[in-house]
């Protein structure tokens, strides 16, 4: 892997990094799956994450067929995850709030690249109190294609007003990891559901157990040396 650098800026993944989420899109789309008559498996789910609904829904379609109504399927998850975040709050993964400490102290300047469409990510930085901790927020409808195509993170280095190869990605899916890759961005995986892939174990500059682990690789990059993963 190579070495891990200061990064002049950092992009966040949000569902799954940060935020304990994937869990409940699990839950809300198998209820939904379910109340149309079809099994949904977790292995299914795990296939799906990372991707924007738009690739999911495509991937569901191989599984389902042509038949599967997708629209009454949308509806319905969709209400069973607006009602769950209503009901109970997001919880944020541990050791979040002392990275983004840690990022403000320099300050590395902050941004999030998220499969979500930007409603949903409003309701889950805002519920868990992170929105004004960064400076941009890019959700796939504000682009044309979503991960693992590279294009919700070419927009945040463009917002960010940094070069690729200057920021960091932090990701916790397969798909996150390729997209940061084609995009020509380092990136940190720091798997939540979904174990690392042989293509994306070469891709990382590093694979971490936690986000106090992430505070512990950059420690050194952002005091001036360079680190290598462990």
């Amino acid at each position: 892997m190579p070495p891990l650098t200061r990064p002049k800026a950092i992009i966040f993944d949000m569902d799954g990094l940060m935020l304990d989420s994937e869990s409940i899109y699990h839950l809300a789309w198998q209820q939904a799956v379910t109340s149309l008559g079809y099994e949904f498996d977790s292995q299914l789910y795990l296939s799906l994450v990372g991707h924007s609904n738009v690739e999911a829904e495509q991937l569901m379609g191989q599984f389902f067929g042509d038949t599967f109504p997708f629209q009454t399927f949308r509806t319905a998850w969709t209400a069973y995850w607006h009602e769950h975040v209503q009901n109970h709050s997001i919880p944020v993964k541990s050791g979040l709030l002392e990275l983004l400490d840690l990022l403000e102290s320099y300050p590395i300047p902050k941004a999030v690249g998220t499969s979500s469409n930007l409603q949903e990510a409003e309701i889950s930085l805002k519920g868990a109190n992170l929105w004004h901790r960064f400076a941009h927020v890019v959700t796939v409808d504000q682009v044309a294609a979503g991960k693992p195509a590279p294009d919700i993170f070419l927009r945040a280095v463009q917002k960010l007003g940094v070069p690729p190869g200057d920021c960091l990605v932090l990701e916790d899916s397969n798909a996150g990891v390729k997209a940061a890759s084609t995009a020509g961005i380092p990136v940190i995986m720091v798997p939540d559901l979904q174990p690392p892939s042989p293509e994306a174990q070469r891709q990382v500059c590093a694979i971490a157990t936690s986000l106090h682990k992430v505070c512990d690789f950059l420690k050194p990059a952002l005091s001036g040396s360079d680190t290598k993963s462990e």
